[in-house]
């Protein structure tokens, strides 16, 4: 089995769901850390981040654009900024960086 199937697996098992872009999806949230914002976002924009900022670990498949808004726990969320990790020619995850 590909190692994608895997992960779209424990997501189905361990994520949350989560709608954005009409699309319903499963994904694990964690709190945006310094480190992963210095990583992904440059020093203006993690300047503009409201707190607290989210990680969304999702399926590489996943219809998440920069600027598409999603909400959990009664907050709107925009997406910041996308990233999509690959092994060999698949999609494995999709990261974004979610802010209020």
């Amino acid at each position: 089995m590909p190692f994608a199937e895997r992960v779209k697996k424990r997501l189905a098992k361990y994520g949350e769901s989560f709608t954005v872009t009409g699309g319903t999806y499963r994904g694990i949230f964690s709190m945006l850390s310094s480190s992963m914002m210095n990583t992904y976002l440059d020093d203006v924009e993690i300047m503009g981040v409201t707190h607290p900022g989210l990680l969304l670990m999702t399926q590489g498949d996943a219809n998440i654009n920069v600027d598409d808004t999603l909400t959990r726990d009664g907050f709107t969320y925009t997406v910041m900024r996308t990233s999509e990790h690959h092994i060999g020619d698949d999609s494995v995850v999709k990261l974004a960086i979610l802010c209020r």
